[in-house]
């Protein structure tokens, strides 16, 4: 076969194998993504995805025809058709273990070398190849000859992947602080400044503040003295973005409708939402959020901000050239992951890249960007009101990610709470098999190594209330605290042991995934209080309009504790955690998924699809070991009752909002 014959029926093979590659990893691909976009708004990062796999593709192929003829003439012995034909084959190993065996867990396979059984695999092909090496030009031949009709067809698809790939949605990114709301004056200048601080995965039952054991929160143990504790405080859901949309809107999970997950594509704006509000009634509204799935773009709000940045520069760049390539698509997170993070070959390149001792996305430059724009305002706003214009609040949201995983706290904190070497780097925890693994599931007798992890997670905490720390002491320099509220909360819980569950999300919604510490700072607030009155994210919205002497929304459906915090007494409500993710969010009813309700010492939680419940007292059971469903038949019947009927609701507003 003459060199020029050669490279072009390389190319050819490469190219058809990459395509099906391609379409088998969309199929899969666009089965998850439907469950919350279009086919018209995947359909640009489809196209561009498939340009730059078929030219990454066509590369490869021109190096291995370059390796393989080289090698023909060097040996003599081996010809490029013997490497053409093993090269096939062993492609289709790839694809075997890339796609079947890459969806078998692999929890008995620990102490398997991947790389090891590829290069059995190859060994194999040799073989083979030498018992049929009399044949092999033939079957090159008559490969060539039968792919033409696929190498056609692919081509179409290439050209026609051109014109949708250039459809690029807008970008987030900073907006100025001549914002177009700069216009608006407050008839109230004694309005508090609020600052919301959510950090990322942190449970209350981990914290030193609400009785933990290690010494994970000094810092807020002692500034909470002076503010106003909530003992029972819990999320709307156990994963971030539902949880921290229901903060946002004051709207439980099933109303708002944004349970899925979701980076790659921001949600269409949703105009009942928190901040929109505080703008509208002069406030300034910031938005500094280090996780993707949190962010304002994500979640459809992103008009509401005044100020907002993109995520992703609030995370140390990796110092290494893989990562570095892959920051030109950090706006096109779909075609990110499909070349950086899926692709066969980055796949394996990835699993070179060097280990990472401390985290990437430390809580201080949230904390940094944050003072540095209220610096920059208020100096504008020194030059702006000369006339003695009221100066303008704030409504400030900052959402850090630790202690959410990998669990990397810098030193001198990794290692204070003991096993120093354990889990102490990204590979090792990656590598464990554990950290979010299966969809966060792990054997039983993994436990010791979740108990280390947990340790990571605490160093984790403890790293990031020191970091709170500083920061509070900056802004008491930078802002007048005398006129601001400091409100800090998180997003959901962690879990560490429950249900033989690592992380969050998930079917479940035990105390460590849901029960999360609020404490709220108010300005000139001498003596702290412990409030014993169950709370959730849907409250807070309400409650920061009520600060702010705003009127709250009738579409809002939690409700202000603000009579708590002036020492008034409010009647208990019930509270309602949930979690929807396997549910299509197009408009489609509810039929999978949990709901949790709290009532007074009582705690039911149900499961949709397999209709089981489970009810704890929370009071004389606070780890939820023993289910009462069987001795408590009418607690149990009044709970399920309860959430069956909201839910029967929920779903009907969902049915006639379709037009169903």
């Amino acid at each position: 076969m003459t060199s020029k014959r050669s490279v072009v029926v390389l190319l050819r093979v490469v190219f058809v194998l990459f395509s099906l590659y391609f379409v088998n990893d969309a199929f899969y691909k666009w089965d998850g993504y439907s469950y919350y976009m279009r086919f018209m708004d995947f359909l640009p990062e489809l196209s561009l995805a498939f340009i730059l796999w078929t030219v990454l593709g066509l590369v490869l192929g021109f190096i291995l025809w370059i390796t393989m003829l080289l090698t023909s003439r060097i040996t003599k012995v081996i010809r490029f058709e013997h490497l053409m034909t093993w090269f096939v084959l062993v492609a289709v190993l790839v694809v075997v273990k890339t796609t079947i065996l890459a969806k078998i867990p692999l929890r008995n396979w620990t102490g398997l070398n991947r790389l090891a059984l590829l290069i059995i695999g190859a060994i194999l092909t040799a073989v083979i190849i030498w018992f049929i090496r009399r044949y092999v030009e033939k079957i090159v031949a008559g490969l060539d000859s039968r792919i033409t009709p696929i190498v056609w067809l692919f081509a179409v698809l290439f050209i026609l992947a051109v014109p949708f790939s250039i459809f690029i949605k807008n970008s987030s990114g900073a907006e100025s602080l001549t914002d177009k709301n700069i216009g608006i004056t407050v008839s109230d200048k004694n309005r508090p400044n609020i600052i919301l601080v959510t950090w990322d995965a942190l449970t209350a039952l981990d914290m030193q503040l609400y009785g933990y054991s290690r010494p994970t929160t000094p810092f807020l143990s002692e500034w909470a003295k002076d503010a106003v504790v909530f003992k029972r405080a819990y999320s709307s859901s156990n994963w971030t973005s539902p949880s921290l949309m229901s903060l946002m809107t004051g709207q439980r999970v099933w109303t708002h409708g944004f349970w899925y997950m979701n980076k790659s594509f921001s949600r269409r704006d949703y105009e009942q939402n928190l901040p929109k509000i505080m703008g509208e009634h002069g406030y300034f509204v910031y938005a500094f959020v280090q996780n993707s799935y949190a962010h304002p773009v994500t979640l459809g709000i992103k008009k509401a901000f005044s100020v907002k940045e993109d995520a992703h520069i609030f995370s140390v760049p990796r110092d290494w050239w893989f990562s570095k390539l892959a920051n030109f698509f950090v706006k096109r997170p779909i075609v990110e992951e499909w070349i950086f993070e899926t692709n066969p070959l980055s796949v394996f390149i990835n699993s070179h890249q060097p280990d990472i001792y401390t985290t990437l996305v430390p809580s201080e430059l949230v904390y940094n960007r944050f003072l540095e724009y209220i610096a920059q305002a208020q100096k504008k706003s020194s030059g702006l009101n000369r006339a003695n214009e009221p100066q303008r609040p704030f409504f400030a949201w900052l959402h850090v990610f630790p202690p959410h995983d990998v669990y990397l706290p810098p030193e001198p904190y990794m290692g204070m709470f003991g096993d120093a070497k354990r889990f102490n780097t990204e590979k090792k925890q990656w590598d464990s098999q554990v950290l979010r693994g299966d969809m966060g599931e792990y054997p039983p007798e993994r436990q010791s190594d979740l108990d280390i992890f947990r340790k990571r997670y605490d160093e984790f905490i403890l790293y990031s209330d020191q970091q709170f720390k500083s920061f509070m002491a900056s802004l008491t320099k930078t802002v007048d605290m005398s006129n601001t509220v400091v409100i800090l909360t998180s997003d959901h819980g962690e879990n560490f042991s429950k249900c033989c569950w690592q992380g969050h999300g998930g079917p479940n919604l035990f105390e460590t995934f849901v029960h999360i510490p609020l404490i709220i700072k108010l300005p000139g607030e001498i003596k702290g209080k412990v409030i014993d009155i169950p709370v959730e994210h849907i409250d807070f919205a309400p409650t920061i309009l009520e600060l702010a002497g705003i009127p709250g929304p009738e579409w809002m459906e939690g409700r202000s504790f603000l009579p708590v915090l002036r020492g008034e007494t409010m009647e208990p409500r019930t509270v309602m955690p949930m979690e929807f993710l396997k549910n299509r969010a197009l408009g489609e009813p509810i039929t999978k998924g949990t709901v949790a309700v709290v009532e007074g010492d009582y705690k039911l939680i149900y499961y949709i699809e397999d209709k089981k419940t489970q009810l704890f007292n929370l009071r004389s059971d606070p780890d939820e070991i023993q289910d009462l469903s069987q001795q408590k038949p009418e607690i149990t019947e009044k709970l399920r009752r309860l959430i069956l009927d909201n839910f029967s609701r929920a779903n009907a507003k969902i049915s006639q909002a379709r037009g169903l």
